[in-house]
């Protein structure tokens, strides 16, 4: 099977385009020398998981920017998207398929640069000035995509 089309320069880079890891994200897991943390939720954000292509077809009805500096990780073991929402918001995510993450549970996050399978930043946060995804509006994009019918 031929490899499939590089997108024009112009054309936007969109969050489902991440379905499947780039090969500039495969060569650092082998290259890796820090392993992922494990990072407490629920104090300065929760975690919405969801099915990673559920979720990233979310983030694209959002038109949430890519390099908008919003923390959003995919975890390709298990095929998961988690998205970072403002404490406490989490519960308002409660799309079918999704869960939240929020105080007294724990969060596998790559430390600077360094990625792993399980924990890859599509979205690194802007330490500075973190942005979070508005859990309601994460809420509503989850429920269009599935409004969506499949081919």
């Amino acid at each position: 099977m031929p490899a499939p089309p590089l997108p024009h320069p112009r054309t936007p880079v969109r969050w489902t385009d991440h379905l499947t890891p780039d090969p500039a994200h495969r060569t650092t897991w082998s290259a890796c020398t820090r392993r992922p943390e494990l990072v407490a939720c629920g104090t300065a954000w929760d975690a919405v998981v969801a099915p990673l292509a559920r979720g990233l077809a979310g983030l694209d009805h959002l038109r949430l920017p890519l390099a908008g500096g919003f923390p959003v990780l995919a975890d390709y073991v298990r095929l998961e998207l988690i998205v970072q929402v403002p404490a406490g918001t989490g519960h308002r995510c409660a799309a079918p398929g999704s869960r939240v993450l929020r105080k007294g549970t724990w969060l596998l996050v790559p430390v600077g640069t360094h990625s792993a399978a399980s924990a890859t930043w599509l979205s690194r946060p802007d330490p500075a000035s973190p942005r979070y995804v508005d859990a309601d509006r994460l809420h509503h994009a989850l429920l269009a995509v599935d409004a969506v019918p499949q081919d």
